[in-house]
Formats: C-alpha cells, structure tokens, sequence
C-alpha cells in the first residue's frame, strides 16, 4: 500500500515538488498493479486530500488559502491521520 495524496491529480497554486512526486507514487502504484497484478500481488494506493499534520497545517495557516482548500473539500475540514490510517492497516 503506497501513500499518494489528491495534491498528485489535480493542480494546486503551492507545493509543486510534493504534488509531483505524489503524482509519480499514483503512476507508480497503477504500473505495479498491472505488472504484478497476474501474479496475485495487490498494489493499491490511497491518495488523501489535506490531512492534520505538520505539513499541512504550515500552508493553512494562510486563511485565504485554507478557505479555498475547504470550499473544495466535501466534508469541510481536513482529515485526521488515523482515518488514513485506518485504511492501510490489515
């Protein structure tokens, strides 16, 4: 299970090195799927939008960006680590 980010589909006005190699885990993932995939290996990817952490909370601080993140984000508010979490953990 690799660890992409919605930073790595669609474009953003900030962080171009981390939504770059963000989309290259996705092209990654998707690549070894199909390759190892007939040999019974899974390869998935999850791919969050803005989740509470260092990182993320550095570029919210900027309220105007942080509203614009927001309007664009169905449940209005960035998510929590452990609900990433949850989806990797077996």
């Amino acid at each position: 299970v690799n660890i992409g980010s919605v930073a790595g589909v669609t474009c953003m006005k900030s962080g171009t090195p981390y939504a770059s190699t963000k989309a290259a885990m996705n092209q990654i993932t998707g690549n070894w799927a199909c390759e190892w995939g007939p040999d019974g290996i899974r390869v998935n990817c999850v791919a969050p939008w803005y989740i509470n952490t260092e990182l993320a909370q550095q570029v919210l601080q900027n309220k105007a960006y942080a509203k614009s993140v927001l309007e664009r984000t169905p449940m209005g508010r960035v998510g929590e680590p452990h609900e990433v979490a949850g989806l990797v953990a077996f």
